[in-house]
């Protein structure tokens, strides 16, 4: 008797521990599958059902059958920082390869120098380690490629037999180098960075997300039955002219001329007749375009029969507006997410959200935990988006270049502090000649003709302050600058602590506000 209930117990044992291997997920549920789509300098007003007058149906569709981000930011807004936080989960300054740039006692510059070299764990690392199949197809803009390039020049001929060698060999090594560095399983038609630094002919600097979007469906169909986990990143419409494009040879691709054109969504020629049959201009004919790639890939899901049982989730790497700055027309970018399973149809959230929320966001939904060590700095948004709670944060940081701020419902705080080897050169008298780069500027073409990038100084009045302070509900646009007003002398008090908080687990000192901890 005493021999059967050891028996007993022992199975018992086994089932208890099968049932905690789920982590947290029922038996007769299988884990949800993640498909990220991540675009590239897409501002709110390319996507219709944001207010903007452009013909955008299976986003708009989307957005119907899932939920409408209306303050979701990208907390480094330029193209590497922001796929790291997508990545991992961090903020940029965590990033390794920057810590091996900057010592800890001195402000950290944050730009298109975020590199996964390797030496940390990511989301796909998490999630390929817990049995899901992960994938990157399309742009990574995440390692210093150029490093291990051929050098192709710019005038070479892509028909050329050494040309075409060269390329193969580029593309091949790089995909490679990613999937080891990043952690994915796969790594499909990839974007190693964007076209005039991939060594390939000027000729060839043409996207192409018809190659991207084949990438994604075989994966897709390779991989239906298996939990997985792809992000696809398009390369539009982030320049160069995206309908120059359109009007390109279909098979150029950074490996060379592909045999025959990719056949996965409308041609590109219709999307020209669609535009004008909306009585839009010729010029947005690129977003729709890039709408046609997000509807091939929802039709395959549906084809597939895994729509259901995946959590969708299109965004933009950061807008382009205020591209490189902390203003909201660089941060504050789309975001839908769609999980029919689970999240109601049409809602709208206005709680503050973040590219730092999906790794945790993901880690939930598969009731996974992460590992001893992994930092997350984002937020679990299951609860916000299936309507259990009103928010999940009362405040975001931000961190771009030499500025960091923080940003809540109403108020939004920027800072601006240079480097050491910064500070004598740059004083209150000189403030103005001087970018938030720390790039003195000028109209001397010999000299580079060095101004602030993208325009941003003549667009916002306070971009030459260190420190800046905007009531938002009144002025969206951040064009008066209250931190001299004493009436808001208490918020910014307020502010200036939140981001002392921020800070002070950071790896690098940011001026007064600390840091520095390693």
């Amino acid at each position: 008797m005493n021999k059967y209930f050891n028996l007993l117990i022992v199975f018992a044992g086994f089932f208890v521990v099968a049932l905690m291997h789920t982590d947290g997920y029922a038996n007769d549920e299988a884990r949800p599958n993640f498909l990220v789509i991540y675009v590239d300098d897409m501002d709110l007003k390319d996507i219709a059902v944001y207010g903007g007058r452009v013909l955008t149906p299976h986003l708009d569709a989307l957005a119907a059958r899932g939920a409408r981000f209306e303050r979701y930011y990208a907390t480094s807004p330029v193209c590497s920082p922001s796929r790291y936080s997508l990545f991992t989960g961090r903020y940029a300054s965590r990033n390794k390869y920057l810590e091996g740039v900057t010592a800890a006692d001195d402000v950290n510059f944050i730009q298109w120098n975020v590199h996964l070299e390797g030496n940390e764990r990511t989301l796909a690392h998490v999630l390929s380690d817990a049995g899901y199949v992960t994938a990157l197809v399309g742009k990574h803009h995440n390692s210093a490629n150029q490093k291990h390039q051929i050098r192709v020049p710019d005038t070479a001929d892509p028909n050329d037999p050494d040309v075409i060698k060269k390329m193969q060999r580029n593309h091949d090594f790089l995909t490679r180098m990613i999937a080891d560095d990043a952690g994915f399983d796969e790594v499909i038609n990839v974007y190693a960075n964007n076209f005039h630094v991939l060594d390939i002919p000027k000729v060839m600097h043409q996207h192409n997300p018809e190659w991207i979007v084949s990438g994604a469906l075989d994966f897709l169909r390779r991989h239906q039955a298996n939990p997985f986990f792809m992000t696809v990143a398009l390369t539009i419409p982030h320049g160069p002219d995206n309908i120059k494009s359109m009007l390109s040879d279909p098979r150029i691709t950074p490996r060379g001329y592909l045999n025959s054109a990719p056949l996965v969504q409308a041609p590109r020629q219709s999307v020209f007749k669609r535009v004008k049959d909306a009585g839009l201009s010729r010029r947005l004919a690129n977003i729709t375009w890039l709408d046609d790639s997000v509807g091939a890939i929802l039709q395959e899901l549906e084809d597939l029969g895994i729509r259901e049982e995946t959590m969708l989730v299109f965004a933009s790497d950061h807008s382009d507006f205020g591209k490189m700055t902390a203003y909201e027309a660089g941060i504050r970018t789309a975001c839908i997410v769609s999980w029919p399973k689970k999240i109601p149809e049409g809602r709208v959230i206005d709680a503050l959200s973040s590219n730092l929320d999906w790794a945790p966001t993901f880690l939930a939904a598969a009731g996974i935990e992460a590992p001893n060590g992994y930092i997350i700095d984002g937020e679990d948004l299951l609860p916000l988006l299936k309507g259990e709670v009103a928010s999940v944060r009362d405040n975001l940081f931000i961190e771009i270049t030499y500025t960091r701020g923080v940003v809540n419902k109403d108020w939004k705080y920027i800072a601006t502090r240079f480097p050491k080897s910064l500070q004598p050169v740059i004083t209150a008298d000189n403030r103005h000649e001087f970018n938030q780069e720390g790039e003195r500027m000028t109209q001397d073409p010999y000299a580079g003709a060095v101004q602030a990038r993208y325009g941003v100084n003549k667009k916002y009045p306070g971009y030459y302050d260190d420190d800046q302070l905007y009531f938002l509900p009144n002025d969206p646009m951040e064009q008066k600058n209250l931190v001299l007003d004493e009436s808001t002398r208490a918020v910014m008090v307020e502010l200036q602590a939140t981001l002392r908080a921020h800070q002070a687990d950071k790896p690098h000192i940011f001026g007064e506000f600390g840091g520095g901890v390693r």
